[in-house]
């Protein structure tokens, strides 16, 4: 499982192994790391080595120290991913353009996934989101309670398409993408309140009801007509 390592660099090579580990299938999420000892004789470093590698792991969120228990390899890696993918967006001086590119590519092929995979509870879910959305539309139109439901909707999405890295990349990327959603039908619904809603809805629906009959095509269509429609009224 591990092998002794030389003294240059030590903790960061302390790090490699642990992380080849993971990567291996040796460490699955949730797993107990062995005891600072432990990993001290089997690596033959220091201690101070292998707690200087346990923080940096736990800074990346890739493990977790529990008080009183002991190291564990993170259950929600997704964490791990979300600070330095934000800092990484703001130093580069991200763009709105950024994200929607990154979310026309995801949205897509996950709706396309959701047409193949998506279960009957699946579409009763998506189906009971389109109702409440169609509730609110012709109902109060609050702006609030309709971005929840947006947002919720594509969320749904993620996990419909069984597809664990895309739905990662959704939690990852929801910070991003929930002011994407937030700031596109605020600014569409701004526009035009009765008609941006009601389109949004209309494209929602057709979504939905494309997945429900497992039309694959149908439903690349509806989805790419519904982030042409935002971008449109977004950017």
């Amino acid at each position: 499982m591990f092998n002794s390592i030389s003294n240059k660099k030590v903790y960061e090579q302390v790090i490699e192994q642990i992380q080849k580990n993971i990567m291996d299938g040796t460490f699955k999420n949730g797993d107990k790391l062995p005891s600072e000892r432990e990993l001290s004789e089997k690596m033959a470093v220091s201690r101070t080595s292998i707690r200087e590698a346990l923080r940096v792991l736990e800074t990346m969120g890739v493990v977790e120290s529990r008080q009183g228990e002991g190291n564990f390899i993170c259950s929600n890696i997704e964490k791990s991913l979300l600070q330095p993918l934000s800092m990484m967006f703001k130093l580069n001086n991200g763009s709105w353009s950024d994200i929607f590119e990154l979310r026309n590519i995801l949205e897509i092929e996950c709706a396309r996934l959701c047409s193949l995979r998506a279960t009957d509870l699946d579409c009763r879910e998506l189906e009971s989101i389109v109702h409440d959305m169609e509730k609110e539309t012709f109902g109060e139109n609050r702006l609030n309670i309709l971005v929840d439901l947006d947002k919720k909707f594509h969320n749904s999405l993620s996990h419909m398409s069984k597809n664990y890295l895309i739905e990662s990349l959704f939690i990852t990327t929801s910070n991003l993408f929930e002011k994407f959603i937030e700031d596109a039908r605020y600014k569409i619904i701004s526009y035009d309140s009765a008609k941006g809603s009601r389109n949004l809805l209309i494209q929602h629906k057709n979504i939905c009801e494309a997945i429900i009959k497992k039309d694959e095509e149908a439903t690349i269509e509806s989805m790419r007509k519904h982030m042409k429609y935002v971008i449109e009224n977004t950017l």
